[in-house]
C-alpha cells in the first residue's frame, strides 16, 4: 500500500483503504464459525483438574549488552519452577550464562530449552513462557535458524518420548494464520466468550499446533503444542484454564507467574552485575574473537 505525496497528505485516502480492508475483513468473520469451531471448559474446578499432576514453568531473563559502559556481552539467566499439586512439593532450579552480544537473545532461549528438556521426564505437563512456531518463520542467518530449530526438535523428540506435552504460552499474540489482514488474537476477540478455545491449527512451517484461549476479558492467549497432542488439546485447554484461575490475576498461568519471578532480573542484580564486570580485567580483543551466529 502506497501513495503519492506526503503521509499527512494521505491520511483520508489511508482511512478508506482501512475501511475497504475491514469489510473485507468482516466478511470473513462472519463465516469464521464455520472453519474455526470454539469449545468451552467443561469442568471448572481448578483444584480437581491439577490435583496430583506435576507441572512446570519455564521462563528467562536476560541483560543486554552494555556498550555505552564499554561492555560487549550480557549476560542470561532461565529458571524453571516445578510444583506436585495436592502435594506441596516444589522445586526451582536456574540456569545461567555470560554471553557475546551478537547471540544473546539465542542464549537466552537455549538455557530455557535446556531446562524444559530436563524437566519432561519428572513432569505431567511443562509450560514454556513464549512462542516457538515463530521460530521457523522469522528471518534469520541460516546458521542461526538451523540452531534454533534444534533446540526445537530435541525438546519435542523428548516431550514425545516421554509423553509430556509441552506448551509454548504467548500472552499477547501477533500471528496472523488466518487469513485476515489484521492479527489473529484481535480477530478471535470478540468471536470467544471467557475460558472458550477454538480448535487447534496448522502453525507456518513448524512441526507445532496452535490454538487460542481467551483466558481474559481482553485478547486470547495463543497456546502452541507439538502435533502429538493433537488429541490431547482438550485436556491441555482445562489445564490452561486452572493454572489460570490458580493465578494472581485469573488471567495468566500460575506457574508462569512463578517462573518468570524467580527469572527475573531486577534492577539491583543489574547495577551489581555492571560493577563486577567493569571491575574484572577483561580481554575484549579475545572476546571479539568468539565464534557467533
Amino acid at each position: 500500500m502506497s501513495f503519492e505525496g506526503k503521509l499527512f497528505d494521505n491520511i483520508v485516502k489511508f482511512k478508506e483503504k482501512i475501511e475497504e480492508l475491514s469489510r473485507q475483513d468482516i466478511e470473513k468473520i462472519e463465516k469464521l464459525q464455520e472453519i474455526l469451531a470454539k469449545n468451552s471448559i467443561k469442568r471448572k474446578n481448578s483444584f480437581d483438574i491439577l490435583r496430583d499432576l506435576k507441572v512446570s514453568g519455564i521462563d528467562g531473563s536476560q541483560i543486554s549488552p552494555l556498550k555505552d559502559f564499554g561492555i560487549p556481552f550480557g549476560g542470561v539467566q532461565a529458571a524453571r519452577v516445578w510444583i506436585h499439586h495436592g502435594k506441596g512439593d516444589y522445586d526451582i532450579k536456574y540456569k545461567s550464562n555470560i554471553v557475546y552480544e551478537s547471540n544473546i537473545e539465542f542464549e537466552r532461549f537455549k538455557l530455557e530449552m535446556e531446562l524444559v528438556r530436563d524437566c519432561l521426564e519428572i513432569s505431567d505437563v511443562v509450560f514454556y513462557d513464549g512462542s516457538l512456531s515463530v521460530l521457523y518463520t522469522m528471518e534469520l542467518s541460516e546458521s542461526l535458524s538451523r540452531a534454533y530449530r534444534r533446540e526445537i526438535d530435541s525438546v519435542l523428540f523428548l516431550s514425545e518420548k516421554y509423553e509430556t506435552p509441552v506448551i509454548g504460552y504467548v500472552d499477547r499474540s501477533y500471528i496472523k494464520e488466518l487469513g485476515f489482514s489484521i492479527y489473529d488474537s484481535y480477530i478471535l476477540a470478540d468471536y470467544l466468550n471467557l475460558y472458550e478455545f477454538t480448535n487447534p491449527i496448522e502453525t507456518k512451517k513448524s512441526p507445532l499446533l496452535a490454538f487460542y484461549f481467551k483466558s481474559n476479558p481482553t485478547l486470547p492467549a495463543r497456546i502452541e503444542i507439538p502435533k502429538w497432542c493433537e488429541n490431547l488439546y482438550r485436556k491441555i485447554a482445562e489445564i490452561v484454564y486452572a493454572e489460570c484461575v490458580m493465578g494472581s490475576t485469573t488471567g495468566y498461568p500460575y506457574i508462569l507467574e512463578r517462573a518468570h519471578k524467580y527469572a527475573k532480573i531486577d534492577e539491583k542484580e543489574k547495577s551489581a552485575f555492571v560493577r563486577a564486570v567493569k571491575s574484572f580485567k577483561i580481554s575484549f580483543k579475545y572476546l571479539s574473537k568468539m565464534t557467533v551466529f
